[in-house]
Parts: C-alpha cells; sequence; structure tokens
C-alpha cells in the first residue's frame, strides 16, 4: 500500500471513528485541531492497530497527534523501523 493510500485510510478511518467533527480531516491537522477529545483519539488508534495489524506502544501514543505521524509510523512499523 503507498504511503498515499495509507493517509486516505487513516484519514476514512478518522471520519467514521469521529464523524461528528466540524473541521474538514486533513492529514496535517492535528487531532486537537480537528476537536476530537483524547478517548476518541484513543478508539482512533484501535481503529487503526485492527486494520493494520499492529498495536501502537503506549510511549507513542503521545507521539501521535496528526494522521501523518500516524502514517509515519504504521509505514515504520511496516519496514520493521
Amino acid at each position: 500500500m503507498s504511503r498515499e493510500d495509507m493517509v486516505k485510510d487513516v484519514i476514512a478511518l478518522t471520519e467514521r471513528t469521529a464523524p461528528d467533527l466540524e473541521v474538514k480531516v486533513t492529514a496535517d491537522l492535528s487531532f486537537d485541531e480537528m476537536g476530537m477529545d483524547s478517548l476518541t483519539r484513543i478508539d482512533l488508534l484501535a481503529a487503526v492497530e485492527k486494520a493494520y495489524g499492529l498495536e501502537v506502544p503506549d510511549d507513542k501514543i503521545g507521539d501521535l497527534i496528526r494522521i501523518t505521524d500516524v502514517v509515519d509510523f504504521l509505514t515504520a512499523s511496516k519496514a520493521g523501523v
């Protein structure tokens, strides 16, 4: 899967997880800028884990503040970095 496809996929997961967001979801907005609370963010990361068959370590959760951060994590995880 290309990076662009991953970005689109994580945007779609974000929109499904938080359908009531009042802004257009883009890869560069922070989850806070989208109006996402911390519980919804955890729900999103759980959906990402399930979709990609990966586990986000607890110490990485705080670093994932944008969709681009999530995609970077997925790319590094898939590459075994």
